[in-house]
């Protein structure tokens, strides 16, 4: 299985130390855990925060020769907040090294030889990497829209074309309700919404989260369901990321949708029960929520 994704590579900057994250890059290094071949398209500085996570993202079993150096930008350092629940808000500096990643060959090669291609709203915030991003999802076999809405930092008309280029969307209900709104949805119900949107943008598979309630996934006209799984949260910063790597895996795998879903959920809630982005999340740690349901 290779998987390509394109997009933000960073440091979160928690109160106790910096992490390694950025959600195109979480998605692959949990991929790669499943034993994927994982590549990532992004850039770094010319400085330290840059060489620290060029070896890191390397350590971690991701492919790093399609990570560029800016000379001119440095390497996103991202501040999170964490709330008394576990839940994080962020503050993204603008611009940095990853809004201005070039188009190149090796990339448009690479995105070729994928099974699946993974991208971002957040990474389309800066013409170059907007316009980089749009010559490479002609190349993709099989795309993948990770939603991931982070305020100030999208525009709903271009959430709506990434959308309808994708061949899976992922998003969360507060995600789904804000974008259901926007593009004009008669509905209330999340499951009127998810169709709406599925249909609205001619959707083949739309995948919502819905935090510790676990998911739901529309596919050829059926909604399936999994409720999650009880687990005691440190905090939910890349919880989403660890979701839908487990769902790339089992559905590129040709497994059923409830196989799909609960892996993915066991894999969501096993992250937000760690602290960080990408914690080690051992196969039997993951297996062992599997079979509690």
């Amino acid at each position: 299985m290779k998987i390509s994704s394109f997009g933000e590579v960073l440091w979160d900057d928690f109160p106790d130390g910096k992490v390694l994250g950025g959600a195109p890059l979480n998605i692959l290094v949990r991929l790669g855990g499943l034993g994927a071949e994982c590549s990532i398209i992004s850039r770094k500085g010319n400085d330290e925060d840059g060489e620290q996570l060029l070896s890191l993202i390397e350590a971690k079993n991701v492919a790093v020769d399609l990570i560029q150096t800016d000379n001119e930008h440095a390497t996103s350092l991202v501040k999170v907040i964490l709330q008394s629940d576990g839940s994080a808000s962020y503050d993204i500096v603008y611009p940095c090294a990853w809004d201005k990643i070039t188009v190149t060959e090796e990339a448009l090669n690479r995105v070729a030889e994928s099974d699946a291609f993974v991208f971002g709203s957040l990474s389309t915030r800066d013409p170059v990497s907007r316009a980089t991003l749009s010559e490479l999802l002609p190349a993709a076999r099989f795309r993948i829209f990770d939603v991931n809405l982070r305020k100030p930092h999208y525009d709903t008309e271009r959430v709506r074309e990434l959308m309808k280029q994708a061949d899976l969307v992922k998003l969360n209900d507060d995600e789904l309700y804000e974008l259901a709104e926007a593009f004009g949805s008669p509905y209330r119900s999340l499951e009127q919404n998810m169709r709406y949107l599925a249909e609205h943008t001619d959707t083949p598979h739309f995948c919502v989260t819905l935090g510790a309630h676990g998911a739901m996934y529309l596919n050829g006209g059926r909604i399936h369901a999994h409720h999650g799984y009880r687990v005691k949260v440190a905090d939910t910063v890349g919880s989403g990321d660890s979701f839908l790597a487990g769902f790339i895996f089992k559905l590129l795998s040709g497994s059923p949708p409830e196989e799909i879903l609960a892996f993915a959920c066991a894999m969501g809630a096993l992250n937000a029960s760690l602290h960080g982005a990408t914690p080690d999340l051992p196969y039997d740690g993951i297996m062992q929520l599997v079979r509690q349901q």
